[in-house]
């Protein structure tokens, strides 16, 4: 009876009265870093500003648009200049009255652009200088020929080509550009969906080291009492007031508590240095508190709802779809590049000619000697294999498209509706095991009596502290598993950002 009296004096003054407060929940979900407390959009801004693989991420979605841009380089004006000097010396003959050597000065500036329409407009203006250097003239008495000076031809030319059949008026470059900022757009919602996928693992792992924080706790207490209550037992053993083989039983969970205390430190040691490498803060930061988690189900739980959310804003589901759009346009590209190349043009030049390049330039203007033409150009390629397969496999990836896509349907609907079932299982879950909890509680306490009165021993109380330990440690996790449910199912629709009042372009405004 003094073993059991002593022990029990031992047990209720290290009863943890933490373990009660653990069920006052604060319905702001919130985390404390460095004795600063974060709610979970605070939290989250923090972690997209300095998460490093967050921030590498933000690049990959600035530089989604990087084959759109591409692309329309096609479409870019193009300048062109060239100038070339020619000299040339003939051999004597009859003509070299005329001069056997001569100079020939060749300039051209042009601007080109092809538009989306399929239409390619070329302008510019050239000039050529050709001067006979040492032309003698010819004078036989009765004719007096003297060399012509040297002439600026310049000439202002603008020429129109349009594609009549194949890519005609734009047609598959228009199909292109879509097709590429598609690919963009989608490699854009794959980013940002990351974002939203890191977020939520950093805020579970700060979660893992609340609760490896009180499984420590936890740890220290069960192996502080356990070697107290040893150590009584030690001491009434030696006086004759307990048997060995209690001893015995004592220094075997007095080795079990120091194993499970060292296992905790090392666990949450483990869990810690993951939530500072996820948030990029130094390995000494100080994590502490107890997570404020919610705790309340969700009015918003209607199956219907969450699908209809789902289908709206999953990215896989959303680049499924223009996944299969593209591969159409695709097709459609496939087949107008199988039509022959018909292309009409037409040009328009108006020359000037004067000892002078000004006044030359300006005859060009007058109008007075135009140059006409007009032209139809057609071109096939015969047993083109190239075309031929590209065809085909663009029908081939379009019944690949749709096959994605429908299975895709499938998982969604799985996943979703899995998500919202482990809602509300573990929300009862929870439940319970507060009201195992509390149970336990109930049980240790009016053990406690009963122990007063005589009628169970130290071993009963010990093994009574130690479950309510235990349901206390599980309701906690419970809650825990509970708020990573809500994140997941959020994860599932694709609203984490937009149940935190996230903006994400905000982010993106940084990139530099």
């Amino acid at each position: 009876m003094r073993t059991n009296i002593s022990v029990l004096v031992l047990l209720t003054t290290l009863f943890p009265l933490r373990l009660v407060a653990q069920e006052e929940v604060t319905q702001e979900p919130a985390i404390v870093i460095q004795g600063v407390r974060f709610t979970l959009d605070q939290a989250i801004d923090y972690v997209l500003r300095n998460n490093l693989t967050l921030q590498a991420a933000r690049y990959d979605v600035v530089m989604s648009d990087t084959g759109e841009k591409k692309y329309e380089k096609k479409f870019a004006p193009v300048i062109n200049g060239e100038g070339r000097y020619t000299r040339t010396v003939n051999p004597i003959n009859l003509q070299t009255a005329f001069g056997n050597e001569s100079q020939q000065m060749d300039l051209s500036l042009s601007v080109s652009k092809l538009f989306t329409s399929g239409t390619m407009v070329t302008a510019g203006v050239r000039d050529t200088f050709f001067e006979v250097l040492n032309a003698p003239g010819f004078n036989n008495g009765l004719i007096r020929i003297t060399p012509d000076p040297g002439f600026h031809k310049p000439a202002l030319f603008v020429t129109v080509q349009q594609e009549l059949l194949k890519n005609y008026f734009g047609y598959s470059d228009r199909r292109q550009m879509e097709v590429m900022k598609s690919q963009g757009l989608a490699q854009r919602s794959a980013a940002i969906n990351l974002l939203s996928q890191l977020v939520v693992q950093v805020l579970v792992d700060y979660w893992q080291v609340t609760v490896q924080a009180s499984a420590l706790e936890n740890a220290i207490l069960e192996e502080r009492s356990t070697r107290n209550v040893r150590n009584i037992v030690a001491n009434n053993t030696r006086l004759g007031l307990a048997e060995n083989f209690e001893l015995n039983q004592y220094n075997s969970m007095l080795e079990n508590a120091i194993a499970k205390r060292k296992i905790a430190e090392q666990q949450l040691i483990d869990a810690q240095r993951k939530m500072l490498r996820s948030i990029n803060m130094p390995p000494d930061t100080r994590i502490e508190g107890i997570t404020e988690l919610v705790d309340t189900l969700p009015a918003d739980l209607e199956p219907e709802k969450a699908l209809k959310a789902a289908f709206q804003k999953r990215v896989d589901y959303l680049n499924a779809k223009q996944a299969l759009e593209r591969a159409r346009l695709q097709l459609e590209i496939e087949e107008n590049n199988a039509l022959p190349s018909l292309t009409a043009s037409f040009s328009l030049t108006t020359q000037g000619q004067n000892q002078v390049l000004w006044p030359a330039l300006a005859n060009t203007g007058t109008l007075d000697f135009p140059i006409w033409a007009v032209g139809v150009k057609m071109s096939y390629p015969l047993w083109d294999e190239e075309i031929r397969v590209n065809t085909r496999n663009a029908r081939f990836a379009i019944t690949q498209a749709k096959m994605q896509l429908e299975n895709l349907t499938k998982e969604i609907t799985d996943e979703v509706t899995s998500r919202l079932e482990s809602v509300k299982m573990l929300h009862h879950v929870l439940q319970n095991s507060r009201q195992a909890a509390r149970e336990a509680e109930l049980y240790y306490e009016r053990l406690l009596v009963r122990v007063r009165q005589g009628k169970f021993n130290s071993v009963a109380v010990k093994q009574a502290l130690d479950n309510l330990v235990l349901l206390k440690q599980k309701e906690l996790e419970a809650r825990v598993n509970y708020n990573v449910a809500l994140l997941q199912f959020d994860l599932a629709k694709n609203e984490v950002f937009e149940r935190y009042n996230v903006d994400v372009e905000k982010y993106l405004k940084d990139i530099k």
